[in-house]
């Protein structure tokens, strides 16, 4: 766990330096309409995941049992029935790809005189990248299975510095949008196909062939996989349609200014949600091996330090927001601003209440609770978003997804994860969660009193760090001290003391 985390950690350092460039980058150089038809790619070919069916989550569950099984012939047939699955719904993608890009000025608004052919090319190119790295995308599941996540990130990382270098280089030499699709495509599938390798060497028992094909493993498959594909299906309506029904109702523009505003809850998400990748593997392999309550135990432990990163990140990017986003991409629009507040809130009651529950609840034979909240949520999500963007514009999308998010992790996923750990909700709430408000509130009197006395403009980047660094010590510490048990101050020692050995074992 702790190598899988700390891998997790350098690759998200390598994606936050390089998505501050990135992101200016790309936005700066392509300007509103093919920036939100950038974002607009992501968000359609997002939902080729849909034709997943679940069945990801499945081979990555069935990979954590392999472990305590050994049975490669079960496991070949249940890769084998996926993979040809996997190669009709590829067929799928590219078939409606190539319907679809004639439809793409009816679908959407765009600006008078914007050059439909570069979008119907760029179009076609994106869904057919995205069409053969789903193919593959299983191994990445096989990889977590094997809980080898450090070594995925390992070929994450290079992919990383390699799709960095190659958007830097296009627009230097005058390139745009097309190119830009092509490289960012061939780069996922490259990806896919080095993890693929990997697989087989960790497994080389591995079989896939189509005359695997078990009518009767596909029908068990699919009885867990159908509810990983309706929680699935609900997280990609979440995240996915705010941009698309903001195309639909309001143009590529109001796509870009949400874009724009959420990027901050992106790196939130992604900065506190490292830990959890540990969490799915573990728990399957536990729950098969009948160890229920050591899983609870982590499942306690698991959420008070995923609340103790995500209580300070939440705190500085949030009050902090404006002047961040001035720095980093010039954006000065309130509705740009507002966007990042709300979307920040949302994403910190997804990550405080459900990110690390939701692991393991679903490997703990949970799965049907978690489809039902994912499928209403969605549904909630949807019609709120509606009514909400006709109401207030742009940030109705926000409310369409904070508000349905709150209901679920708060009212529903926190208590039942409080049930599977064997505690009543009062006592979790107190034993995980009052600690972490009670130690960031010297944070958060930092950070807001620093904010009010220096206006939004005068900040730079030398106060932004001072500031930061000031409040992030005083929580650091706090947290030290009265939030973290025994236990886990033991095991840092434990690792400070091994690291300081093997410094000095290597020393002349």
């Amino acid at each position: 766990m702790l190598a899988n985390t700390l891998a997790n950690y350098l690759l998200i350092a390598v994606w936050l330096l390089t998505a501050v460039f990135l992101t200016r980058i790309i936005y700066l150089g392509l300007g509103n309409t093919s920036y939100g038809f950038w974002g607009l790619l992501w968000s359609i070919f997002g939902y080729s995941l849909l034709l997943d069916f679940g069945f990801g989550v499945s081979v990555q569950k069935y990979t954590s049992e392999l472990t305590v099984t050994g049975d490669y012939k079960t496991y070949n047939a249940l890769l084998s029935t996926v993979f040809t699955v996997y190669f009709l719904m590829v067929l799928l993608i590219i078939a409606a790809t190539l319907v679809l890009q004639f439809f793409l000025g009816a679908l959407f608004e765009f600006p008078e005189g914007a050059d439909m052919h570069l979008y119907r090319w760029t179009f076609i190119w994106f869904g057919i990248g995205t069409a053969l790295s789903f193919q593959l995308g299983a191994f990445t599941e096989v990889l977590k299975g094997l809980k080898k996540i450090y070594l995925r990130n390992v070929i994450m990382l290079a992919g990383q510095l390699v799709n960095f270098a190659g958007v830097w280089l296009i627009f230097r030499l005058g390139y745009g949008l097309l190119e830009l699709a092509v490289f960012s495509v061939s780069i996922n599938l490259l990806k896919n196909l080095v993890m693929a390798l990997c697989a087989y060497r960790l497994l080389p028992g591995i079989r896939i062939h189509p005359r695997h094909f078990d009518k009767s493993l596909f029908r068990y498959v699919f009885s867990f996989s159908l509810f990983a594909y309706l929680i699935m299906f609900g997280n990609l309506v979440i995240f996915n349609t705010s941009q698309l029904l903001l195309g639909v109702l309001l143009g590529v523009e109001a796509v870009a200014v949400y874009q724009i505003g959420s990027r901050l809850s992106e790196m939130l998400m992604r900065l506190c949600t490292q830990f959890q990748d540990n969490l799915s593997p573990i728990a399957a392999s536990l729950f098969k091996a009948g160890e229920v309550e050591r899983l609870q135990r982590i499942l306690l432990r698991s959420n008070r330090l995923i609340g103790l990163l995500a209580f300070i990140l939440f705190l500085g990017m949030t009050i902090l927001a404006r002047p961040v986003l001035r720095l980093w991409l010039h954006v000065t629009d309130p509705q740009a601003i507002r966007v990042a507040y709300l979307m920040n809130v949302s994403m910190f009651v997804h990550i405080l209440f459900r990110s690390g529950s939701s692991q393991v609840l679903l490997m703990a034979d949970k799965h049907r609770l978690l489809s039902v909240v994912a499928v209403v949520e969605s549904a909630l999500n949807i019609a709120l978003s509606v009514v909400c963007i006709k109401v207030f514009g742009v940030i109705g999308v926000t409310l369409g997804i904070l508000i349905p998010n709150v209901i679920m992790s708060v009212f529903v996923v926190f208590p039942a994860a409080s049930r599977f750990g064997g505690l009543p909700v009062s006592e979790y709430l107190r034993k995980v969660y009052l600690p972490l408000i009670l130690v960031s509130a010297p944070s958060a009197a930092v950070l807001l009193g620093s904010f009010m006395i220096m206006p939004a403009d005068s900040w730079n980047l030398v106060a932004l760090g001072a500031v930061s660094c000031v409040a992030a010590l005083i929580y650091a510490i706090l947290g030290y001290f009265f939030v973290l048990p025994d236990e886990d101050r033991l095991l840092i020692h434990s690792g400070l003391g091994r690291v300081r050995s093997f410094a000095l074992g290597r020393t002349p």
